[in-house]
């Protein structure tokens, strides 16, 4: 099989309703669960040996897949791409973590800062992705930097806040061919009143 030398999950032709939350969705040619960064760039090199489209997903939040499915390969974020660690005020959160679980970790280490995005569906990378917001707060306002993968020589960059060029609904990412691999959140320690 194409993708055998890969070290990480990865299913042929999986149907993509099992990867969308409106669940639906033809099947693609490959579905890869990278375990680390070297498995995308490996996958993605195959694909383009092969001259194969691939596209990267999270959690497949408001994704419209026809029913003819995806002629190209997904390489989807999620389990190995989910860590969340906290660092003082910080949070350090890989970009396949869903929203729903960072805001607990926030929460639990009395880091404020994040409400916003308790409700908000989908993975953390796809919030940057798109400055995601709600109730008056976006990405933009609780981002430090951002680690992304550049596709056009495989070489991890870190982006500050002001070089990510936020704007409603939008990222310098959109435009750019970088995938996000991780995300530093600055947040602020609350104190609870007893």
């Amino acid at each position: 099989m194409l993708f055998s030398k890969l070290n990480c999950v990865v299913r042929y032709e999986e149907p993509l309703k099992n990867h969308t939350t409106f669940k639906i969705g033809g099947n693609c040619i490959a579905l890869i669960e990278p375990r680390e960064v070297s498995d995308i760039v490996e996958a993605i090199k195959i694909c383009r040996e092969n001259n194969i489209k691939f596209f990267v997903i999270g959690n497949g939040s408001n994704l419209l897949v026809p029913d003819e499915g995806y002629n190209g390969v997904i390489i989807k974020l999620k389990s190995e791409f989910s860590m969340i660690k906290v660092e003082g005020e910080s949070l350090i959160v890989k970009s396949g973590a869903k929203l729903s679980e960072v805001y607990p970790v926030a929460y639990e280490n009395s880091l404020t800062g994040f409400e916003f995005a308790s409700g908000i569906p989908g993975t953390i990378g796809g919030a940057i992705y798109m400055n995601a917001g709600a109730y008056g707060g976006e990405m933009k306002d609780i981002v430090e930097s951002v680690e992304v993968l550049d596709l056009d020589n495989f070489e991890l960059k870190e982006l500050k806040n002001e070089d990510l060029d936020f704007s409603y609904r939008k990222s310098i990412i959109q435009r750019k061919n970088y995938i996000i691999t991780s995300i530093k959140l600055k947040l602020k320690r609350e104190i609870k009143k007893k």
